[in-house]
């Protein structure tokens, strides 16, 4: 009867595994991609945007849907700023690059429109999430928003 209580958290344990080792890699991306923005803005001698729970499971719920669509584009921001409580909001989306990195300074940086909602005023929160399809390919996006 001792092992029945260990034996139930082992198997826990291996059933969740396959979700917590594809978490580690998007949470890094995801990471060094507010890490890279947050530089982008300090280097525009801007302030740093918070990272924001609201923001962070629509950003979640976009890079899984664009992986499992292969393909990008935008979700309503009109319902994120409901959601979130927000009077503007933005959001940049892109697939391709390796590494969270990558994708700001690469991606969003290098492109006129994206470059504006990194280094935007009117933005004090940001949120980032990233997904692989099954071939491998990062599905990133990231959200935006001010109270």
């Amino acid at each position: 009867m001792r092992r029945t209580p260990l034996a139930a958290v082992l198997t826990v344990l291996v059933l969740l595994w396959p979700s917590v080792a594809q978490a580690g890699p998007a949470a890094d991306y995801a990471a060094a991609a507010v890490k890279a923005t947050n530089q982008a803005r300090d280097a525009a001698g801007l302030r740093a945007l918070r990272v924001d729970d609201c923001l962070h499971r629509f950003a979640v719920k976009q890079a899984k849907a664009m992986a499992a669509a292969g393909e990008i584009y935008h979700q309503d921001l009109g319902a994120i700023m409901s959601e979130c409580h927000l009077v503007t909001a933005g959001e940049n989306v892109a697939y391709g690059y390796p590494t969270g990195r990558s994708v700001v300074n690469q991606g969003w940086m290098r492109s006129a429109g994206h470059r504006a909602n990194v280094l935007s005023t009117a933005f004090r929160r940001v949120a980032v999430a990233a997904r692989r399809d099954d071939r491998g390919t990062w599905y990133a996006a990231q959200v935006f928003g001010a109270r």
